[in-house]
């Protein structure tokens, strides 16, 4: 029987965490090849690098929270509670748009390119990005 299960961690509004993101999701995933790893975890340093740029940003001390679920699911998430993406896409509930007024770079739109499934669920609570793993030969 395969194992399941999930992880939840909490990280600081710092680069450090982009590190460590990566680093938890080499933990418990194990990719088909290099190509694959890369790929994922370029999108995951983009996400996560935009969350801590928002926090930045706006003087927010809040973590993030990392969610690793593996099995059935195979998904990593970014969870941010404060403004994040919501207060570039000046939106609720739809992606943000890679061509808002405040974008600097092309992050969310490579996450996208190396992460076709990728969602976002942006409300008034805060943003969650959803990176399912399918697709990458997650070897177990």
């Amino acid at each position: 029987m395969p194992t399941t299960g999930c992880c939840r961690i909490h990280i600081p509004p710092t680069l450090v965490s982009i590190a460590i993101s990566r680093s938890a999701v080499r933990r418990v995933t194990v990719f088909r090849d290099d190509d694959a790893e890369s790929a994922f975890l370029v999108a995951l340093t983009e996400i996560v690098a935009n969350a801590i740029d928002e926090h930045v940003r706006l003087g927010m001390d809040e973590s993030i929270a990392l969610e690793i679920e593996f099995g059935a699911s195979d998904v990593v998430r970014v969870i941010d509670s404060g403004a994040g993406l919501q207060a570039r896409s000046g939106s609720t509930g739809n992606a943000p748009s890679a061509d808002g007024p405040l974008e600097r770079g092309r992050g969310l739109e490579l996450a996208r390119a190396l992460v076709p499934a990728i969602e976002f669920d942006v409300t008034e609570r805060g943003t969650t990005v959803t990176l399912p793993l399918a697709g990458f030969g997650i070897v177990r």
